[in-house]
């Protein structure tokens, strides 16, 4: 029997390769080959990333319709036509919350049977309208707020059971790479909802993989709100975690926490914000990606785009012309850039990670975000497919037959 089984194993890997050793075609799209991995992009309902309205809406909805299988869909509290309002209630019984353009965004990935990865629900207070910030609420207050901004987007649509996933808490995290949490007061730092107070660790994580000893109530409130009101799964993401480090022990040590006591969460998202010229360690991120697996989530790189490092301390950021001045230095960057989607794409892919989003496809558009003119992505402005795609489509086919 064992013989047997050893020998319909060697046919189907030999059938494998045979499907796709001689079918590579530099003229497929993204999905042809995906496999079962799901592959999405972030859009927005105005602005940038524009599907559904907007000039150049159609193009983009045809290069989404044939590259992706799922959709990001990111409308934020205070940006893009967001959820809150511009202006601070009189009261938290006239808190209204907008969903007009997530709903529109669902309903149109619905149509075209994509999956759809929702981003966010809770973010730092940068994320949010100012007054939000300003105003001291109490713990009872800032868990009402919760509780009623929670249920309004999952309810609204019937959101609940059309995303297959809610980004349920995003960037929790301090900015560097200690795995402590941000704080409230400190404006590059503030998050409003730590004052509902801390929770003692219940990771049972010792040592040096403990770093934190205790952990934000609201986080699991969260996704306790959450949870009860939809089975689609349930994640949260941070930057500075996909390739190990105490970042992301923090995150690991967080979700043992919370499994711990009780609490779904079902995926983490590896943000990846890359940047030409650092080298990067692609054996930590498969084991990175593999730890988190054997916790019991399922891991998505969520935010992919390749730029250029322009940090600066203190927030002394550099411009793209202190750093390109020739086109020499262009070339240099799209040869890093390639190299790095490459190998990330198939080292996600081949460790198991269930979803890749890309955070935007198209180079040098009004509005493209914090990396507008970086060159960050897979097309040009015209749609014309950069190295970078070709990049992606050559890991994602290699993937499909690796063994």
């Amino acid at each position: 029997m064992k013989k047997l089984f050893t020998c319909i194993s060697i046919v189907i890997l030999l059938i494998t390769n045979s499907l796709f050793s001689q079918d590579y075609n530099k003229n497929a799209f993204l999905k042809d080959y995906s496999g079962e991995m799901i592959i999405t992009t972030q859009v927005r309902g105005e602005r940038n990333k524009a599907i559904l309205r907007g000039t150049e809406a159609n193009k983009n909805r045809e290069f989404v319709l044939k590259n992706y299988t799922g959709i990001q869909p990111s409308i934020y509290p205070a940006w893009d036509g967001g959820f809150w309002p511009k202006k601070k209630p009189n009261s938290l019984k006239e808190f209204e919350i907008e969903t007009k353009y997530f709903d529109e965004l669902v309903n149109w990935g619905i149509e075209n049977e994509f999956h759809i990865m929702h981003h966010c629900l809770i973010f730092p207070n940068k994320y949010f309208p100012s007054w939000f910030s300003k105003t001291n609420y109490s713990a009872n207050e800032l868990e009402l707020i919760i509780e009623k901004f929670i249920s309004e987007v999952l309810n609204s649509n019937d959101n609940k059971n059309k995303v297959d996933v809610f980004n349920v808490i995003n960037e929790i995290f301090a900015m560097g790479k200690s795995g402590n949490y941000r704080v409230d007061g400190n404006e590059k730092e503030d998050c409003k909802w730590m004052n509902m107070g801390f929770e003692k660790d219940m990771s049972g994580l010792e040592g040096n993989e403990k770093i934190n000893d205790s952990h934000p109530i609201f986080v699991r409130k969260v996704f306790d709100v959450a949870s009860k009101l939809t089975d689609a799964k349930l994640e949260i993401r941070d930057f500075n975690i996909a390739f190990g480090g105490k970042k992301a022990d923090g995150m690991y040590q967080l979700i043992k926490h919370l499994k711990n006591t009780g609490v779904r969460v079902d995926a983490v998202g590896f943000q990846c914000h890359l940047n030409a010229g650092l080298n990067y360690n692609y054996e930590n991120l498969r084991k990175n990606i593999l730890r988190f697996i054997d916790l019991g989530v399922e891991v998505y790189i969520t935010e992919l785009d390749v730029g250029l490092n322009l940090w600066g301390q203190g927030g002394n950021h550099k411009k793209v012309s202190d750093v390109i001045k020739t086109d020499s230095d262009w070339q240099w960057f799209f040869e890093e850039q390639n190299k790095i989607y490459y190998n990330l794409v198939k080292t996600a892919k081949e460790a198991g990670v269930k979803i890749i989003s890309d955070w935007g496809f198209r180079d040098d558009i009004p509005y493209g975000g914090w990396r507008k003119d970086q060159k960050a992505w897979m097309v040009n402005k015209d749609y014309s497919r950069k190295g970078a795609y070709y990049a992606v489509l050559k890991a994602l086919y290699l993937s499909l037959i690796h063994i």
